[in-house]
C-alpha cells in the first residue's frame, strides 16, 4: 500500500465561463488525505462497522458473525 493515498481535487484555471464551443480546463492536483498517512490502515473493526460495507455484506447475503468466524479460524491457521 502507498506510504499516503492521494486524491485529485479539481482546480478551475479561469472562473470565466468557456467561449461558445470552447472547453473548460481544470487541473488537477494531489492532495493527501490523512487517513493513510505513514501507511496507517483502518481496524478490521472499522471496516465491519462501516455502513457501506454492512449494506455490501447484507447484499451478498454475508452474516457478520459468519464472516469474523472465518476471519478469526483463517488467522489463527497463519500464526
Amino acid at each position: 500500500m502507498l506510504s499516503s493515498a492521494i486524491k485529485a481535487t479539481p482546480t478551475i484555471t479561469d472562473s470565466r465561463p468557456p467561449a461558445r464551443g470552447g472547453t473548460l480546463f481544470a487541473t488537477y492536483r494531489p492532495r493527501p488525505s490523512s487517513f493513510f498517512v505513514g501507511n496507517a490502515e483502518p481496524s478490521l473493526d472499522d471496516l465491519m462497522d462501516d455502513p457501506i460495507v454492512r449494506g455490501l455484506m447484507a447484499r451478498d447475503g454475508v452474516a457478520p458473525d459468519s464472516l469474523r468466524t472465518l476471519i478469526d479460524e483463517i488467522r489463527a491457521r497463519l500464526r
